[in-house]
């Protein structure tokens, strides 16, 4: 078989290669995951317009595991973050956002067309498509197109996120910004998104187009109407709401209806092949300091699983004879959601750390974001030996500059001091914790998980049970059972107790700070943390438990998120020994 064979029977059946690149305006990258065929050619490429807030969180697994499928059918696949969202330059709460997202629709196709790809499907996913159907006008010609699980209107989408929202958070902004859930937007943009309606757009290019709906909107006279005038073919897909609106970190990927996807599109792309000259750039400036100072961000790979990561830097000479390196921040996701932090709150933090000389990696572990590959039935874990040995991972090369500063929110906040204890560092974060056990029984990670999974087995009905029964069990020993015989439980995993992990924190010498909303102080408290802060007063810890007086354990809550951005920022101001001017800005 000749070369040209060997590629065409790789782009088959393969897994995919997967690139990350930087591409657009120099002055506003955007952030970009390409998934190209095992064997360099491709017949075609899918440019994936993806949702915005929790929407895109939750869904970022599943476009990971599209992509590939995508890849072994000969289609290179373009993801991307809309400029201001996930890793893109730019500002989430920026006025002209609407237009800087379909700005990078046609910046993505262009990139695309300009590696010499001809035939391109474009793809959206809720807001990403009522977007990708605003955009196709201007992208040049379109060969399909895919609108899945669509947002006919941006109107009712902003109505009902926004009462979501403050059914979840019970909040509003008070500066006019509109906040929904996962991101917050200026009231320009809302405004924006609130005029785009899919019944006013007309198809000017006779691509083919399917439409999948929720069968729960498929007799809706709205979506009708657009099957009609846009000539769809159209599926009905189930459960959407274990998808998209999972109440929980638990999400249900939809692999059979990726699976539909992926053949019908494939079905619609011819057989001329091309080798695309894709250029690829791993470092982007993504802002500057007051001084004009570049902040750097670079895609790289790290540890012998390749877990992806960016690590975000000042563009100083670090060869100077004043440079002096500072700890580096790890930045570790929370549950199974990728790099970028609540609600952006990771990527907004390393930049603004980064103009101070503070160097930081965000990272993704194993089933998470951009590592690895996404296999069919693949679901949510947490505290896996897996995750350990990723935080250890990137721990490991975080110090070589010295001892770093762990940070993270929940699970990811637990990881973060699981890092801290066995690596050099000089401090750690940790944001509305509710584990403080380091013996992890898999019993309880078990009731935990099947709570939330899997519905069907006589197994997971008994876990459930067990966890459902958990609060009860722990109220009557909280009475019955005095502290000590709490710690003897907790230091064997079997309960909560901050002493538990804080004193390992201690001993190590790491400076911890323990940042708790409303809720989490609660748990903390009947946790038995007072009584752990007490004892360890007494042994000499110098550590801060902070809470607040309102907001939500996810950090959705704008208010909440941004005095916790704050706050961070100020901790490592101080732990580092910045300057104090970063504390002003950080306000």
């Amino acid at each position: 078989m000749n070369d040209l064979g060997h590629r065409l029977t790789a782009a088959f059946d393969s897994p995919s290669v997967r690139h990350a690149t930087w591409l657009g305006p120099e002055r506003t990258p955007l952030s970009a995951v390409i998934d190209t065929p095992a064997g360099g050619l491709c017949r075609g490429a899918v440019v994936v317009c993806p949702p915005i807030g929790k929407e895109h969180v939750d869904a970022y697994r599943a476009l990971v595991a599209l992509a590939q499928k995508f890849a072994t059918k000969g289609l290179l696949v373009v993801r991307f973050d809309y400029r201001g969202t996930g890793d893109s330059a730019g500002e989430q709460d920026d006025p002209a956002a609407v237009t800087g997202w379909l700005d990078s629709i046609v910046a993505a196709v262009e990139y695309v067309r300009a590696a010499g790809i001809e035939e391109i499907t474009l793809l959206g996913l809720r807001v990403g498509a009522l977007l990708a159907a605003r955009a196709a006008a201007a992208c040049g010609p379109v060969h399909s197109m895919v609108l899945w699980d669509p947002v006919v209107h941006g109107r009712g989408y902003l109505r009902r996120s926004g009462s979501l929202y403050r059914l979840a958070v019970s909040e509003e902004t008070g500066d006019g910004r509109v906040s929904i859930v996962g991101a917050v937007l200026h009231p320009d943009a809302a405004h924006a998104l609130s005029d785009l309606d899919m019944r006013r757009i007309r198809r000017t290019q006779p691509f083919p187009v399917l439409m999948g709906v929720r069968d729960t909107e498929i007799g809706r006279a709205d979506v009708q109407h657009v099957i009609g005038e846009w000539d769809a073919e159209h599926v009905v897909v189930h459960e959407y709401d274990l998808f998209l609106e999972p109440t929980d970190f638990a999400v249900r990927i939809p692999f059979a209806d990726l699976d539909t996807i992926a053949t019908w599109v494939s079905a619609h792309h011819g057989r001329r092949w091309c080798v695309p000259a894709l250029q690829l750039r791993d470092s982007a400036v993504v802002g500057h300091a007051d001084d004009g100072t570049a902040v750097v961000e670079t895609f790289c790979r790290i540890g012998p699983h390749r877990l992806f990561a960016i690590r975000t830097q000042s563009a100083i000479d670090t060869h100077s004879s004043t440079f002096t390196p500072r700890p580096t921040l790890v930045l570790h996701a929370t549950a199974a959601e990728h790099r970028i932090g609540p609600v952006r709150l990771w990527v907004d933090t390393a930049r603004t750390l980064a103009r101070y000389g503070v160097d930081s990696v965000r990272f993704d572990r194993r089933g998470a974001g951009d590592t690895g590959i996404v296999p069919d039935g693949e679901h949510t874990t947490l505290y896996t030996d897996e995750s350990k040995e990723d935080a250890l991972a990137v721990a490991e090369v975080a110090a070589h500059t010295g001892p770093a500063v762990h940070v993270g929110m929940c699970s990811g906040g637990w990881h973060a001091a699981y890092a801290a204890l066995h690596h050099e560092t000089r401090s750690v974060v940790m944001i509305n914790m509710l584990d403080w056990a380091l013996v992890r029984r898999v019993a309880v990670r078990q009731a935990t998980l099947a709570a939330s999974t899997d519905h069907s087995t006589v197994t997971a009905m008994v876990w459930r049970v067990l966890h459902r029964h958990a609060d009860t069990v722990k109220a009557a020993l909280r009475v019955a059972v005095p502290y000590p015989g709490w710690m003897w439980l907790a230091r064997r995993g079997l309960l909560q107790v901050p002493e538990v992990l804080l004193s390992a924190l201690h001993r190590r010498g790491v400076d911890t700070t323990v940042l708790l909303s409303p809720d989490d102080y609660a748990a903390f408290v009947d946790n038995h943390g007072t009584e752990s802060v007490d004892r360890l007063r007494r042994r000499g810890w110098t550590g801060e438990i902070r809470t607040y007086p309102a907001g939500d354990h996810s950090l959705y809550s704008t208010g909440l998120r941004e005095q916790v951005g704050q706050d961070l920022i100020a901790r490592i101001v101080q732990t580092v020994g910045i300057r104090a001017e970063v504390q002003a800005e950080s306000r």
